[in-house]
């Protein structure tokens, strides 16, 4: 089921990223933010509504800055909108993607916030090579 939302979830950053530049082409790249957020808020609080998950006494055990995943989606908005407007879609997407996958590795080979540290590995590094070498490959061919 994991690899079914990974799926959904990379469509969807896809999709997300070419409204996100269209809406900030017509109205400016921070109103897009806030646009996109404040929507992203009300379909939040109508699920949440229906879901009801919470558990608020677990809020007081984890530490306060895993509260700023918000904030970072903020920004992660405006980069991501911002590079397609200036690479295109594809382009950005591959390099967002080896982005997001060295900052995961380095996060897991030493185990920042609160995560399992995993060794690294010869495979890894290859892949991580080679998605390089096929944005190089992409982008100049």
């Amino acid at each position: 089921m994991g690899i079914l939302f990974a799926i959904l979830s990379g469509t969807f950053i896809a999709l997300q990223g070419i409204f996100n530049a269209k809406l900030g082409d017509a109205v400016g790249a921070w109103m897009s933010v806030t646009i996109v957020h404040f929507v992203g808020l009300l379909l939040a609080l109508a699920i949440y509504f229906f879901k009801r998950d919470a558990d608020m006494t677990a809020f007081k055990r984890v530490p306060w800055y895993y509260s700023l995943g918000g904030l970072f989606g903020v920004f992660v908005v405006f980069g991501e909108l911002t590079a397609i407007q200036q690479l295109g879609v594809t382009w950005a997407i591959c390099v967002l993607l080896v982005a997001q996958l060295v900052g995961a590795f380095i996060i897991d080979l030493n185990g920042w916030f609160g995560v399992k540290r995993k060794p690294m590995n010869t495979g890894q590094v290859m892949g991580l090579v080679l998605m390089v070498v096929g944005i190089g490959i992409y982008t100049f061919s």
